[in-house]
């Protein structure tokens, strides 16, 4: 009897709805006891991803703002560092960071300001050291950034080989001028072996030598110089204002030591 009971109710679930339809009733429940929650239908999904799709648009509109708007704070922070606003410049670099613009030649600019701004005040020691760390940036991020290392060559010469007192990670360590003028020796030797068309930089290692009292070296800087000019403008060069300068300086060292 009972049996009979069972098929008739099972007769009775089959005929109220069509097997597609019942596997689907079936299938939702037993997710739902399974999840507690029933799967959204074809209708809903469709509109989620419709949704998706408005704000992914969005997004991307501010997202293409956002570069915009970090490239322009970048020409303005560059613009200023031109100006001497070098205050001014590291603001407006440091807005183009926030929005993405974190390649090299921003971190040279931020540094090149805050080296001005180290210089203006007698070579203050924080800002030098902010200077450096900018330079090490545009460096890490590039190591061919030939720019980067003269400047941070320079910054060892004039800021810290003669400040003695530097500060690492609130750490005050004690470095010796023989260090940074190393330092600044091996940035300026890498920067001259790429541009060896700078003059700057065998007059820089002319000087630096000449401090240390290492006259031989800095002759050989001013040779070098007047060797190279020698060979690239060979109708010309007694005429080049550096060859004068360098001859110069050659003939002031020759007569003093």
């Amino acid at each position: 009897m009972l049996r009979y009971l069972l098929l008739g109710s099972l007769a009775l679930v089959l005929s109220a709805c069509e097997p597609v339809a019942c596997y689907r009733e079936w299938k939702a429940r037993h997710l739902e006891r399974r999840y507690g929650t029933r799967p959204p239908d074809a209708q809903t999904l469709a509109a989620w991803e419709r949704e998706i799709a408005e704000y992914e648009k969005i997004l991307n509109e501010k997202i293409d703002a956002g570069i915009k708007t970090g490239k322009l704070y970048r020409k303005l922070g560059e613009s200023y560092a031109l100006l001497e606003s070098y205050e001014l410049c590291i603001r407006n670099l440091e807005k183009a960071m926030e929005y993405g613009e974190t390649v090299a030649e921003v971190f040279f600019w931020q540094g090149l300001c805050y080296a001005n701004l180290s210089r203006v005040h007698n070579w203050q020691p924080d800002l030098a050291q902010k200077a450096e760390q900018s330079f090490l940036k545009a460096l890490a991020l590039d190591p061919t950034f030939n720019k980067a290392k003269y400047e941070l060559a320079v910054m060892y010469y004039a800021a810290f080989s003669r400040n003695n007192r530097y500060r690492v990670l609130n750490e005050v360590l004690t470095v010796t001028q023989e260090q940074y003028h190393q330092k600044a020796i091996e940035l300026m030797q890498e920067f001259k072996t790429v541009e060896p068309d700078q003059a700057k930089a065998y007059f820089f290692l002319a000087a630096l030598y000449k401090e240390r009292g290492e006259f031989g070296e800095a002759r050989r800087e001013l040779q070098q110089l007047m060797d190279f000019l020698r060979k690239h403008h060979p109708s010309s060069y007694a005429h080049h204002p550096d060859y004068q300068r360098a001859e110069q300086y050659l003939k002031d060292l020759e007569q003093k030591h």
